[in-house]
């Protein structure tokens, strides 16, 4: 008997932290909507406009025309096949790029936005996230930060409707002992800011950028070095 009340106890107490986590959860929903076509490809983005910002709902998918060359990887037994152009700028596959739009360096997601729209300053970001309830001084730090701010950008039309994907990212060789590969997809989204890092006279150039993760409902704010590749949302500053 005591062991069927133990277990009743604990159900009864996931239950009430789920509620507990649904309630504090706060309902953010977009002051404005709408969507904006790429003249340049034809690709067509929804808008949110969140605090002074609008952002796109989905990846940028642009990319200028260039030969492409395939490559393979292996990593932990699987197969990773992705195009590489100069850079390892467009996986292989189809569907994740409908899916999750393109990959870019630092240096082309600087450029690439349409015209209009922007890659985001790592103020940007932190307005964002300050909007959406985080604290300046946690907005300020780095590392996991906030409480509930990953999943209000991952909400769909029920709530933010910015919808953050988990695109994963193009691992650099200096991290992983190996040539570049296609990683974390459905675990980790990884984001590029337009903001170099303050790096005190050293010659490695480094930059803001977001992160979140399937498991976790803060967002991680640090600083990487250029040799990888990251997924791309536009932003503006709001019509008023």
């Amino acid at each position: 008997m005591k062991k069927y009340i133990i277990a009743i106890f604990a159900c009864c107490w996931a239950i009430f932290s789920s509620c507990s986590d649904d309630d504090k959860l706060p309902n953010i929903n977009p002051a404005a909507t709408g969507e904006y076509t790429d003249e340049r490809d034809g690709n067509t983005y929804g808008w949110v406009r969140i605090g002074d910002l609008e952002w796109m709902t989905s990846n940028l998918k642009y990319y200028p025309e260039a030969p492409y060359y395939e490559c393979t990887y292996d990593l932990f037994g699987a197969n990773y096949a992705v195009k590489v152009r100069s850079h390892l700028l467009d996986i292989d596959f189809a569907a994740d790029y409908k899916e999750y739009g393109n990959f870019y360096t630092w240096e082309e997601a600087r450029t690439l936005c349409p015209e209009g729209w922007r890659l985001p300053t790592d103020e940007d970001w932190k307005n964002l996230e300050i909007a959406l309830g985080m604290s300046a001084g946690e907005a300020d730090s780095e590392g996991w930060r906030g409480d509930q701010e990953a999943t209000l950008l991952r909400q769909g039309a029920e709530g933010t409707g910015m919808a953050f994907q988990l695109g994963g990212e193009v691992a650099d060789a200096e991290s992983w002992g190996q040539s570049p590969f296609l990683c974390f997809v459905g675990e980790y989204g990884y984001f590029w800011s337009a903001s170099a890092v303050e790096n005190n006279g050293l010659q490695t150039t480094t930059v803001w950028f977001r992160k979140i993760c399937a498991h976790y409902t803060t967002v991680y704010r640090g600083s990487v070095t250029l040799s990888r590749l990251m997924r791309v949302r536009c932003c503006r500053d709001a019509k008023k």
